[in-house]
């Protein structure tokens, strides 16, 4: 077992699945105080105060050396670091020589709390970094730390967008220090992926990492059970020329942690294929007419996440009321499976919230990050219900090949790191599932971002009204506004409002994410009105004109109820970064789908009569009420959450004889 802050030893002849680190439930108690009380000595004020006395001491020691010498340089101190004990010294030393790099390809340097930051990740910690820290660049340490020791280090975000983004970026740094950076993303051709997995680092989606583990082991594993032994063993590397696709995983650093290891952790990757067993259309269009009309007495009283089921002895009566039933319906296994995903389609599933159509295909949104993903389809049922919809040719089943959840899977590096803005919230969890400590990271400046008015509606026509009324005066007054949304939907409802009142506005959601890069870089103009979904919450850096700045800089309108109290943080931490001034307003509208799922129909109508009589009494009950109700609901999810873990736990402790010790 490899404890953090130890380096993992470079492996350069891997097998298919290296010795990986995986955390039992077993083990954890055992070595889990030991783990935290080593990195404990770097997570002192006065270790981190220490590391940025020695590097900005080195500042300028390094300036007369040639290109091939600081490399050398570089590379000499990460030798130093892969022989033994992990040290303040030895880090400030490599730090020394990125800071030179970044002043090279930047013409700055690291501030203090960056270089915090990365002492803090290059020993294993979770960091919470306020957005507009410089997240990207301060990545840049614990890579190099890793990378210059001979270890192979993945940067995981949550988008391919921002993984091309981030690699381009840090790319002239890390290569004055003979490191190659590569950058994996979907649709990429093979031979250009492998190219980018076997650099020293290498950029990648989260979802994209995993799904290119699982078909690398699932290609090895169907090919048959010994050649699948060989692989393990190592002697079937000379049968296989490309050799596996993702074969190092040894150190992991992962930006926007909470969105990667908590969100997008409620359900599993599923690798699948096509199978010819289709549904067919007449049965689906029964299933969904079924649902429509069935009374309410044949369902089960919804669950703390909202899913109400059929009630067992309910089904064979629906049945026998449909005229000329499908042929599937004999299968009385398939129909209950069928009309249960029906009703989840029904009550979960909107067009342009939660899905859109593409050249006759469902997208799903990702309802964390707001972007489109062309590469994720809905379970059996449910994805079928929706193509029928939509009018769409109902696509065949498909058969699980192999799956995986995102926290079995990161528990398998040797080390492991991360950061986001919004880690507080979660920090127990974070902490528990990963044996992984959590610090705070104080900002370069002092944060000048206020809340200036919170505010609840009867109707979302109301809020619009509100809201682009809003929006028109600050632009009047020479500052820039976002105005943030949960759904593609909304985005174009108040996008048709802005329009009415004639005012120049751009519109970033889903269906326009080919010009995202365009659109943030001018929404730091003054006067500029940018309608955005979740996608400017995380990764975006909008940057301000001096004129917005002195007008009193980003201005953001949040329109609806998301779904945690950190998304909303996300979104207005786009305003009053690195110490620039900034303001947010709340306003929801109590027929809002989102807040309706949230706190339910008795609550709303309270809510709706006191404000009525008084709206400040309203406000003042209203979003606290709504802030108790999401942490409950990210109680229910945090539990869903470690069912599937323990679930993969037992189910690996079974299987134990495929893997690799």
């Amino acid at each position: 077992m490899v404890l953090a802050p130890d380096i993992p030893a470079p492996r350069d002849a891997l097998t298919l699945f290296p010795p990986e680190r995986e955390i039992l439930a077993s083990e954890k108690r055992e070595w889990g105080l030991v783990n935290r009380w080593r990195k404990l000595q770097f997570r002192t004020k006065s270790a981190r105060l220490k590391l940025v006395a020695l590097v900005t001491g080195a500042r300028g020691t390094l300036a007369d050396l040639s290109p091939d010498e600081l490399r050398a340089h570089a590379v000499a101190a990460g030798l130093k670091l892969a022989a033994g004990p992990v040290t303040i010294k030895k880090l400030a030393t490599v730090m020394t020589a990125v800071d030179e790099a970044l002043f090279r390809a930047r013409g700055f340097r690291f501030h203090d709390t960056q270089m915090q930051a990365g002492l803090l990740l290059s020993t294993g910690h979770f960091a919470e970094m306020a957005t507009g820290e410089g997240k990207t660049l301060t990545a840049t340490l614990p890579i190099a730390v890793h990378g210059l020791a001979g270890c192979g280090v993945h940067v995981v975000t949550v988008n391919d967008y921002l993984a091309e983004r981030d690699a381009e970026e840090v790319t002239p740094i890390l290569e004055q220090l003979g490191l190659s950076v590569g950058c994996a993303i979907h649709d990429m051709e093979p031979s250009a992926k492998q190219k980018s997995y076997s650099c020293d680092v290498t950029y990648c989606a989260n979802k994209e990492l995993v799904f290119d583990y699982l078909r690398e082991r699932a290609r090895v594993e169907r090919a048959s059970p010994l050649a699948y032994r060989l692989q393990l063993s190592g002697i079937g590397r000379g049968f296989d020329q490309n050799g596996p696709l993702v074969n190092r995983l040894d150190f992991v650093l992962i930006d926007e942690a909470d969105s990667v290891l908590i969100d997008e952790a409620n359900i599993p990757l599923i690798l699948t294929e096509p199978v010819d067993d289709s549904l067919s259309q007449e049965f689906v269009g029964q299933a969904i007419d079924l649902v429509a009309q069935a009374p309410e007495d044949v369902w089960e009283t919804a669950d703390a996440l909202g899913y109400r089921g059929l009630r067992p002895e309910a089904l064979i009566r629906l049945i026998q009321e449909i005229p000329n039933a499908a042929p599937e319906w004999k299968s009385l296994a398939i129909a209950e499976e069928m009309i249960s995903k029906a009703r989840m389609a029904q009550d979960r599933f909107t067009k342009d919230v939660h899905y859109i159509v593409e050249e006759d295909k469902i997208v799903l949104v990702d309802p964390q990050t707001g972007r489109p993903t062309p590469d994720r389809t809905l379970p059996w049922g449910v994805q079928q219900v929706i193509e029928y919809r939509e009018g769409i040719e109902v696509s065949s089943n498909r058969a699980v090949i192999a799956k995986q959840s995102f926290q079995n899977f990161f528990r398998r590096y040797h080390k492991l790191a991360g950061m986001s803005g919004t880690i507080k919230e979660v920090r127990r969890e974070l902490s528990g599932t990963y044996s992984t400590p959590i610090a705070k990271v104080p900002t370069h400046r002092p944060v000048q971002r206020k809340l200036l008015e919170r505010h609840v509606f009867q109707t979302t026509e109301q809020k619009l009204d509100w809201a682009i009324a809003r929006a028109d005066r600050m632009a009047a007054d020479g500052r820039s506004i976002l105005i943030g949304v949960s759904s593609v939907l909304l985005s174009e409802q108040v996008s048709k409002a802005l329009k009415a009142v004639r005012r120049q506005h751009d519109v970033l959601n889903a269906r326009r994410l080919d010009e995202e890069a365009d659109i943030v870089a001018e929404a730091g103009r003054a006067g500029r009105v940018t309608v955005v979904t979740n996608m400017a919450g995380r990764g975006t850096d909008i940057k301000l004109s001096q004129k917005v700045k002195d007008a009193g800089g980003l201005h953001v309108i949040i329109l609806d109820t998301l779904d945690t109290s950190r998304l909303e943080r996300q979104l207005y931490g786009r305003a009053g970064r690195q110490g620039d001034p900034g303001s947010y307003d709340i306003a929801h509208s109590l027929d809002e789908p989102e807040l309706s799922r949230i706190i339910g129909k008795t609550v709303r109508k309270l809510i709706s009569r006191i404000l009525v009589v008084s709206k400040p009494l309203a406000v003042s009950l209203h979003f606290p009420y709504v802030e108790w109700r999401r942490n409950r609901l990210e109680k229910h999810r945090r539990n869903r959450r470690m069912k599937l873990l323990k679930s993969e736990e037992k189910r690996n402790e079974l299987l134990a004889f495929t893997r690799a010790d």
